[in-house]
């Protein structure tokens, strides 16, 4: 914190035993005017999954559980990623089309989860019906 202080001799004191007193003058900066706050960016789910999968296929992690370590998430987290890599191919294309990050929620990795339980026909049908393409 900036403060600037600012000794002053007085002469004379209240109380007649001490010689002199000091004051302190304390200046503080003026407080910087409020920015606007910055957008927060969504992250496509589908290109987390494929960077976690990609550096535990490449090597530059052991296994999923130092991956966690590394990044500062749960193991349980870092596996919900990369199963959402086994969704029907159509559909992960159609994901990766909204591009990273994405301009707003269309839509979330826990979405994706439940549609990695269901055939592939309807795993297309419900991103179609989601995302409006």
């Amino acid at each position: 914190m900036n403060l600037r202080y600012a000794l002053r001799h007085q002469s004379g004191s209240p109380n007649c035993s001490i010689d002199r007193t000091f004051s302190i003058k304390v200046y503080f900066p003026e407080r910087p005017a409020k920015s606007n706050k910055l957008l927060k960016t969504q992250r496509n789910p589908i290109f987390i999954a494929k960077e976690y999968d990609h550096m535990i296929k490449s090597g530059r992690v052991k296994s999923e559980a130092n991956l966690a370590r590394q990044i500062g998430i749960s193991r349980v987290r870092v596996n919900q990623f990369i199963s959402l890599l086994k969704l029907a191919p159509e559909v992960i294309q159609k994901i990766e089309e909204i591009g990273d990050p994405m301009p707003k929620r269309y839509i979330t990795e826990r979405k994706l989860r439940a549609l990695v339980k269901i055939p592939n026909e309807k795993q297309k049908a419900i991103i179609e019906g989601s995302l409006g393409k």
